[in-house]
């Protein structure tokens, strides 16, 4: 069956390749005995910085059976798993595809990041005026420039302040947010 491996033993002797046992020349009576054994193969996981794998420690599974896998993120981080198992992460249970052969599962950790949506109104720009990717817990900073004769102000959902007469630096980024400039 799935999962075992077969030896043959008894007193005929012989070899068995494969799934074939074939007997050495019957001179006599003799017995043919074959047993079964589960096939157990090992499944290695690990952990990149910012993060960890339960359990971490190598895995004797039943071949052709499944292991659960738990990841924990560290705060602000995203996990993601590879490896040569196979599977699926669902929120932050990883289970692998049915084990066959050792195998290991890796998971890895990227630190969030998120959207900074800049805009300006007439009579002024904004720049950057793209969408900007910040990393999580970082800032960034926006050069605000009003036409002759007006003056900026800046709001949105990002926070910050002005650094200089045309210098926009937000707050600390936790997530998508905007910079609206106006003059």
């Amino acid at each position: 069956n799935m999962g075992y491996v077969a030896s043959v033993g008894g007193t005929c002797g012989g070899s068995l390749v494969g799934t074939t046992y074939t007997t050495n020349a019957i001179t006599a009576a003799c017995t043919v005995v074959a047993s079964f054994s589960a096939a157990n193969v090992t499944v290695t996981p690990s952990a990149g910085t910012n993060g960890a794998i339960t359990p971490s420690t190598p895995q004797t599974v039943l071949q052709g059976t499944t292991r659960t896998f738990t990841v924990s993120p560290n705060a602000n981080y995203t996990p993601s798993v590879g490896g040569t198992c196979g599977g699926t992460l669902t929120g932050l249970s990883y289970t692998t595809n049915p084990v066959t052969v050792n195998c290991t599962v890796a998971a890895t950790f990227v630190r969030n990041s998120y959207t900074v949506t800049p805009s300006a109104g007439l009579n002024g720009t904004i720049s950057p005026s793209t969408p900007q990717t910040v990393l999580n817990g970082a800032t960034r900073n926006f050069t605000v420039t009003p036409l002759a004769g007006y003056s900026a102000i800046v709001s949105g959902t990002c926070g910050g302040a002005f650094t200089s007469a045309t210098n926009f630096r937000t707050s600390p980024i936790t997530g998508n947010c905007s910079v609206i400039a106006n003059f």
